[in-house]
């Protein structure tokens, strides 16, 4: 068996580079604009319990807040659900590019950003979950 050299660490040289911590938020909806594809996700334990089909969502804004349910209108699009472990992904860019302009979203330094849930509300077509998309402005 080859005999190993005992290596000294005061031959080594410390790492200089600052530790920056990002915020984490306990979100419940996130938006992913990359190269490598666009996507909104839909956490499972923040939104997706609350929503009694798990097959498609729809989805609609106001000025703070996005609405998430299973039924919205006859006029809103429904959103196919994939299946990413218990999480639900929408694969669909041009809902991201609409999500992006519509609350000015900056992808500059990241890939992908996460919101919270405002609340879950019961409607007459059933449970509403918003989304703060802007939670450092007053509503």
């Amino acid at each position: 068996m080859e005999q190993l050299t005992k290596l000294n660490l005061g031959d080594f040289e410390s790492s200089v580079c600052e530790d920056k911590r990002r915020s984490v938020s306990a979100g419940g909806f996130s938006v992913i604009h990359s190269n490598n594809g666009n996507r909104v996700i839909l956490n499972e334990k923040k939104v997706l319990h609350y929503l009694a089909e798990q097959d498609a969502v729809q989805i609609a804004y106001s000025a703070k807040y996005l609405a998430v349910a299973n039924f919205i209108s006859e006029n809103n699009t429904d959103y196919t659900l994939s299946k990413s472990g218990k999480n639900g992904v929408i694969y669909n860019s041009e809902l991201v590019k609409e999500i992006v302009e519509r609350y000015d979203l900056d992808f500059s330094d990241r890939t992908s950003q996460t919101f919270p849930v405002y609340e879950a509300q019961e409607m007459e077509s059933g449970t509403v979950v918003f989304i703060d998309m802007k939670p450092d402005e007053e509503a």
